[in-house]
């Protein structure tokens, strides 16, 4: 009896410890992290139009997030383990800008905690000062700064799929008997400058922006196996840059309509072939109401 207490205790021990491991950022591992956080990403909705201080501008955007085939998904292990990525479709934020001092404008945004098959942001909020550096006949020139912090809390290693699949099967290697409470950290920070051609017609504007963006992402993998309870943190770090092409279109004098298009190249390292595209490109769609 004592023996089966003693090992049912260092089962327990071991289970509880965390497994850390860094991750090159071209590895499966790392590149599902960099595509969840490409789909994060505090891009601007506009180009930098300088505001009085004190004046507001609030808006709302969704974004679009590509789907994965089954392959793509096969992450986990250095790419020979399914981890369920297809969640949200889509991102969304809302934005509120306001003049600042120097002729610069302040951005604060900030993602609802809303729950999408399985997955749900928390604490997701970003700031961004930009200014105004050229401005003539022909061209606007600005630079944004921002930062964006938070995490998602999602069943990518059990996903209720999984665990309603028959344990040990291919639908549910691992032996999932929950749905698992995965938490990665979607925080970074990064420049974008912001290119605007000036055009006759004031209702359409259209502008280009090129980013770089800095990744330090991290797992949390916390997982109910049928044995064990399988816990682990996963660390990636690397650069992004990102290609944005945009167009407002005003409404009225007080609404805008925002669309644009971001492209972010992304490479990874797999066992094998994969198919698909492994660089995220999306679309995004916004409303901009201007209050002074």
């Amino acid at each position: 009896m004592k023996n089966l207490l003693f090992t049912f205790l260092i089962s327990l021990f071991v289970a509880s410890q965390v497994q850390s491991e860094e991750v090159e950022f071209e590895s499966p591992e790392g590149w599902g992290m960099a595509y969840m956080s490409a789909a994060s990403l505090n891009l601007s909705n506009s180009y930098i139009e300088p505001l009085e201080f004190g004046d507001i501008v609030i808006s709302a955007e969704i974004s679009t997030i590509p789907k994965l085939n089954l392959e793509q998904q096969k992450i986990g292990f250095g790419g020979l383990k399914y981890e369920d990525l297809n969640k949200s479709p889509i991102f969304g934020r809302g934005k509120l800008k306001m003049g600042f001092y120097w002729d610069t404008v302040f951005e604060f945004s900030l993602t609802p905690s809303v729950e999408i098959k399985g997955a749900k942001p928390k604490d997701l909020y970003g700031f961004a000062l930009s200014k105004e550096l050229f401005e003539n006949n022909n061209l606007n020139l600005g630079l944004r700064i921002f930062n964006l912090s938070g995490y998602a809390v999602a069943d990518v290693t059990c996903s209720a799929e999984v665990v309603n699949q028959p344990l040990y099967t291919p639908g549910n290697p691992s032996g999932c008997i929950e749905t698992s409470k995965d938490k990665i950290d979607l925080g970074h920070h990064g420049f974008e400058l912001i290119m605007k051609p000036n055009m006759k017609n004031e209702k359409f504007e259209p502008w280009f922006s090129l980013t770089t963006t800095k990744v330090d992402s991290s797992v949390r993998i916390d997982a109910q196996l049928e044995l064990t309870r399988e816990i682990a943190f996963v660390e990636t770090k690397g650069t992004l840059n990102t290609f944005t092409a945009g167009l407002n279109y005003s409404l009225s004098e007080k609404w805008v309509l925002n669309l644009g298009t971001s492209y972010t190249p992304l490479d990874v390292v797999r066992p094998a072939p994969a198919g698909g595209d492994d660089s995220f490109w999306n679309f995004r769609l916004g409303l901009s109401f201007n209050t002074y």
